[in-house]
């Protein structure tokens, strides 16, 4: 049974991304990036995501990784603190042990396609609107 399945398929996802977007505004490297966001949107995006990611029957069709992140310019401090915030949301969950441990190691493999190897931009950071953020 894959792991979209075991996490209760379309729901069980829809129900792992509201609680990760609550995690993710709060905390304090991610927060920042997250401030002026549709929320709705993005959840139902994470949600389709996690769907195909988790082997769900869902296709993805957004933007890759690396567009969809680069003009962030994220770093392995952010990316860190991601999986730390998906790690407290997993564990708050009924998620099993070995999925939880699934999930975070298939999630860590995606690092390099996320992760920009210029600095960090840290706390203060733009929200999600474009690269004209950055400047």
């Amino acid at each position: 049974m894959s792991l979209y399945r075991r996490l209760g398929g379309e729901a069980g996802i829809a129900a792992l991304v509201d609680e990760l977007s609550v995690r993710v505004k709060a905390d304090e490297v991610m927060g920042p990036y997250f401030r002026d966001v549709d929320e709705a949107a993005l959840n139902r995006h994470r949600s389709m995501f996690l769907a195909a990611f988790l082997g769900g029957p869902q296709s993805y069709t957004g933007k890759t990784l690396t567009q969809a992140h680069g003009p962030f310019r994220l770093g392995d401090r952010e990316f860190d603190a991601f999986l730390r915030v998906m790690r407290e949301t997993l564990d708050a969950s009924t998620v099993s042990f070995l999925d939880r441990r699934r999930i975070l190691r298939s999630l860590n493999r995606l690092r390099r396609d996320v992760v920009s190897r210029s600095v960090s931009v840290g706390p203060g950071a733009p929200g999600f609107g474009g690269p004209d953020d950055l400047h």
